[in-house]
């Protein structure tokens, strides 16, 4: 019963620290366009991977609700989290990179 009790935790412990356990890069893409590129030139976006972590993204994040983006918590953590993956490839967002 102590391992379990233990392991159980420590395994959602390993899948959080997984910034896009279970999602895919395409799905990422299809997020980011959906969602950010309505306003934004992914140039813009782009231009900012590598120079932001992810509390400064969670920053844009919001300020973007303050203009009006409609995003659940969930989504906007996902998106954060798609951000600061791009950081690692983000040639199938940039096109560029």
């Amino acid at each position: 019963m102590k391992k379990t009790a233990f392991a159980i935790p420590l395994a959602l412990i390993l899948l959080l620290s997984v910034p896009l356990s279970g999602l895919a890069d395409q799905d990422c893409a299809d997020l980011l366009e959906k969602n950010c590129t309505s306003c934004h030139y992914n140039t813009r976006i782009c231009n900012k991977i590598g120079k932001k972590n992810k509390r400064k993204w969670k920053t844009s994040v919001k300020r973007m609700l303050r203009y009006g983006l409609k995003l659940d918590k969930k989504t906007q953590n996902t998106i954060v989290d798609c951000l600061v993956a791009l950081e690692k490839d983000a040639t199938l967002f940039c096109k560029d990179k």
